[in-house]
C-alpha cells in the first residue's frame, strides 16, 4: 500500500483542529475534523486519532498470527476503535468546562491489496477515484444531507449551501454513536481519498479533485497539488487529506 497525507490550518483559522494518522505497514489511516463553533475541537480530534495510534503501536508489538486480519475482524477492530474514541471524548468533555460539549467527526479504515474497509461520523469524507470517475463512497451526517435525502436540495446545492458545516452525528456528542461502516472492493489502479470538510467545501467540483488527482505525478504531488487548489479558492478552514493507493 501506498500512502500520503498532508494537513494546512488554512487562511482564516488560528488553529488547527484536524488531526490525522496513518501506519503503512498496517494499512491503517484515520483522520478527524474537531467540530467547529464547539470548544476544545483540536482536543477532540486529538483524542480519537490518539485511539487509532495506541492500538496501531500495540499491534506492532503482538505476533502477526494473533490479530485477525480478515476483513470483518478489520471492521470489527474499527467499530471497537470509533467507539473506544467517542467513549474518551465524551468522558473528557465531562471533566473540564472549557470542553462541554466538544466532538469530531472521524474516518477510520483499513487499506488492503483488494479492500477498503472504513467507519465513518460525521462530514469527513471517503472516495474512490476509478477509471478517472471520482465516487464518494460516504453519507454526510449534516442537515443538507437530509434535505438531500428528502428531495429538498440537489446534492450540487447541498455542496454550497450556507448550512452546510451543521452536522447530527459526532464522536464524543453523547455516551454512545452511531457507526456507518462498511467493506469495499478495490481495483488494482483505484486511489482511495479521506478528507475533512476544508477540501470538498472549497473543491466543490469532483471532477476537478480527480483531474488533480490523475494529473500528479505520485501521491505526495497530488496531496501538495490539492492543499494548494484549495488555498486558491479562499481555504477558509483547515483542510486534511489522506491519500492512499492498494498497490
Amino acid at each position: 500500500m501506498k500512502f500520503a497525507a498532508r494537513t494546512d490550518i488554512g487562511k482564516y483559522r488560528t488553529l488547527n483542529e484536524d488531526s490525522y494518522f496513518i501506519d503503512e505497514e498496517i494499512g491503517l489511516f484515520v483522520l478527524a475534523d474537531g467540530v467547529g463553533g464547539h470548544d476544545a475541537g483540536d482536543l477532540a480530534s486529538g483524542i480519537a486519532v490518539a485511539v487509532f495510534q495506541e492500538w496501531a503501536d500495540e499491534i506492532h508489538k503482538l505476533p502477526a498470527d494473533s490479530i485477525d486480519s480478515s476483513p470483518t475482524g478489520r471492521l470489527e477492530t474499527l467499530k471497537e476503535l470509533v467507539n473506544e474514541a467517542n467513549h474518551r471524548v465524551y468522558e473528557r468533555s465531562l471533566t473540564r468546562s472549557f470542553s462541554n460539549g466538544m466532538g469530531t467527526t472521524i474516518i477510520g479504515g483499513f487499506i488492503t491489496p483488494s479492500e477498503l474497509i472504513y467507519a465513518h461520523v460525521g462530514d469527513s469524507r471517503l472516495y474512490i477515484l476509478r477509471d478517472g470517475v471520482l465516487e464518494q463512497i460516504t453519507t454526510d451526517h449534516s442537515l443538507v444531507q437530509k434535505l438531500v435525502d428528502i428531495g429538498q436540495l440537489t446534492a450540487q446545492e447541498a455542496r454550497v449551501h450556507r448550512h452546510r458545516n451543521i452536522i447530527d452525528r459526532a464522536v464524543g456528542f453523547e455516551p454512545t454513536v452511531d457507526i456507518d461502516c462498511e467493506i469495499c472492493p478495490l481495483n488494482p489502479d483505484d486511489i482511495v481519498l479521506a478528507c475533512t470538510d476544508g477540501l470538498h467545501d472549497m473543491i466543490v467540483d469532483d471532477t476537478e479533485i480527480a483531474r488533480i488527482i490523475i494529473d500528479a505525478s505520485d501521491l505526495d504531488a497530488a496531496s501538495r497539488g490539492l492543499i494548494d487548489k484549495v488555498l486558491d479558492y479562499g481555504g477558509k478552514d483547515n483542510v486534511t487529506l489522506v491519500l492512499a493507493a492498494p498497490c
